[in-house]
């Protein structure tokens, strides 16, 4: 499924249709306007007022959570029951909803898929949001990095769903880099790729406006591992480092021997994996259960 502004896009930089199987007919109007203004204005006021930052930070768990939940993959949903009488153990394996169970001393886990699902959630939703976002991305490297620059002048170290690493060739790109020709064109159209900077009030504004890009992040050091693992720094600074490692844990000094600039190169030069510590609990039947495990290996190489 493709959606049409996604559609529109790769048809104007010379993708052809071969052959189309359906489409859905939709009106066009922006049904969640004022949500999306309300989450945006609220994070504005955070910015303004320091006592209302939990405030800031909450809608913007509202908005993440409102489209976690119309991506939710239902089909997936399982039954988690715990057993110690053999004969109930015996009966829910047997039965055809069982999925799988892990032995828990002297008792088991046994999960159970669910009898019947009611997939409600409007995916949809979801599915226009993520191409947006990919339409974003993609017009900010063609139509803005790709047109502007060189080149020869940069190169992308990472990309996800809403930024982008990129590796240039001057301190201060989006003035030095601009191609002689285009500079005057850049100046007329930067405002529809950044926020405006002509007065602090209206740069504030514009920080939270959806769909323009901010530099949140700038170094000379970048070890990309896979996606969301990655770590940034500066190498005569060690107290500027930005890490990614999706599903480590980092909180209290967690994985600090392993979650360095060493540890990131180190994987690459050296070809190793690091192991770093993964520490969860859960209590069942008055048993309090732990485990730590996980391992960073070489997937790609580059370096920045």
């Amino acid at each position: 499924m493709i959606y049409t502004p996604l559609l529109k896009w790769y048809l104007s930089h010379g993708m052809e249709i071969t052959k189309t199987y359906s489409f859905i007919k939709a009106s066009a109007h922006k049904a969640f306007a004022p949500f999306m203004e309300a989450i945006s204005s609220a994070r504005r006021v955070g910015d303004e007022d320091k006592s209302k930052a939990m405030i800031a930070e909450t809608m913007k768990l509202v908005g993440n959570s409102a489209f976690g939940r119309s991506d939710m993959d239902m089909s997936r949903h399982t039954q988690v029951k715990y057993e110690s009488n053999e004969d109930k153990i015996k009966s829910r394996i047997e039965h055809f909803t069982f999925h799988g169970f892990d032995e828990l001393n002297d008792s088991c886990e046994i999960t159970m898929k669910k009898r019947r699902l009611n997939n409600k959630n409007p995916i949809h939703l979801s599915i226009a949001i993520y191409q947006l976002a990919k339409l974003r991305m993609l017009e900010f490297y063609y139509d803005c990095t790709d047109f502007y620059f060189d080149r020869s002048d940069f190169q992308y170290q990472e990309m996800d769903t809403d930024s982008a690493y990129i590796a240039f060739s001057c301190n201060n790109p989006f003035q030095e880099c601009v191609k002689p020709e285009l500079r005057d064109h850049f100046k007329q159209h930067k405002y529809d790729w950044f926020p405006r900077d002509y007065n602090t009030e209206v740069a504030k504004f514009d920080r939270r406006t959806p769909g323009l890009f901010k530099d949140e992040w700038s170094g000379d050091a970048m070890v990309s591992l896979s996606s969301k693992n990655y770590i940034c720094y500066l190498p005569d600074k060690s107290y500027k480092v930005k890490v990614s490692a999706k599903g480590v844990q980092q909180s209290r000094g967690r994985n600090e021997d392993v979650l360095n600039p060493l540890g990131f190169e180190s994987v690459v030069r050296d070809r190793i994996c690091n192991r770093i510590t993964w520490k969860s609990a859960c209590h069942s039947s008055g048993t309090l259960w732990c485990g730590q495990t996980m391992a960073t290996c070489p997937q790609s190489q580059p370096i920045g």
